[in-house]
């Protein structure tokens, strides 16, 4: 693995972490959890198993998107302290 996906997967740990908790965000994952709950008590075992396979690909969609956006925000923000070092050397 890289630094960007040893930083990323929690081998290099951060001093800080920041975690989403607007409204939206928690308003959107106690209805994800509440349509869930409601699911898993009306369907049947294999309308069940199908739920667990769609949630489960989904997270991994999520993990795999994270760990995409991780990367480019990551290089992003080094290409802009690149840009700015070079600007401070140009005026020198």
């Amino acid at each position: 693995m890289n630094f960007i996906e040893e930083l990323y997967y929690g081998n290099i740990h951060l001093s800080t972490q920041e975690h989403i908790s607007t409204d939206t965000y928690k308003q959107a994952t106690a209805i994800i959890s509440r349509i869930t709950a409601q699911l898993r008590e009306t369907l049947s075992e294999p309308e069940r198993t199908l739920l667990e396979r769609l949630i489960e690909a989904n997270n991994e969609v999520i993990g795999e998107t994270g760990a995409a956006e991780f990367k480019i925000g990551f290089s992003l923000g080094v290409q802009m302290m690149i840009d700015c070092f070079a600007v401070n050397i140009e005026e020198n």
